[in-house]
């Protein structure tokens, strides 16, 4: 297995600078990059390899998976969502749901003012999404600060994972909903 912490010159640990890793990955890609080279077959798996590395690293989630597997530790991927991510998944699940009912209604909605009547929905439910967002980040950057703490006691590190997989994939369905609104 490739470690990506030391393909990219990061730090392994659960918290990193981002803009290092974009700045480290720029370097990289430009130095290894296809179009670069004379012979582009030889280092396009390198090319490839670093932009893997960052999207991994990118990711909380995917980096802390990661790093416990760069550090021999085992855990499960599959599992269900933590007991203090129950109400927020509910709060989600029915705001994707209401949100693609609206977008259903909408898009089979002719007349120029029943559109212009839906306009109102449609920025409550932008309002909403926004809302949920941002309630979904803050508990990314609590959740990545709580195993920042684990990993350095040493403790499990797996549910932390979990709960940032998770809070990525809703985090990703709201943004794709609220931009379908546009």
């Amino acid at each position: 297995m490739d470690n990506y912490f030391k393909l990219l010159d990061i730090s392994p640990e659960v918290n990193i600078d981002l803009n290092l890793l974009s700045n480290q990955h720029k370097k990289l890609a430009a130095l290894h990059h296809p179009d670069n080279l004379e012979n582009s077959s030889s280092d396009d798996t390198q090319y490839k390899l670093i932009n893997t590395a960052f999207k991994t690293l990118k990711s909380p989630a995917k980096r802390l998976m990661h790093l416990m597997e760069t550090s021999g530790i085992s855990y499960n991927k599959r599992g269900t969502v933590s007991d203090h991510l129950l109400d927020l998944f509910m709060s989600t699940a029915q705001l994707l749901q209401d949100t693609d009912a609206f977008l259903r209604k909408k898009s089979t909605t002719t007349s120029a003012l029943a559109l212009a009547l839906l306009e109102g929905d449609s920025q409550i439910i932008q309002e909403q999404l926004a809302e949920q967002i941002e309630t979904i980040e803050t508990e990314q950057t609590r959740s990545l600060s709580h195993a920042t703490e684990a990993n350095e006691k040493n403790l499990l590190l797996e549910n932390f994972a979990r709960d940032l997989a998770f809070l990525e994939k809703w985090q990703a369905q709201l943004k794709e909903r609220y931009a379908s609104l546009f």
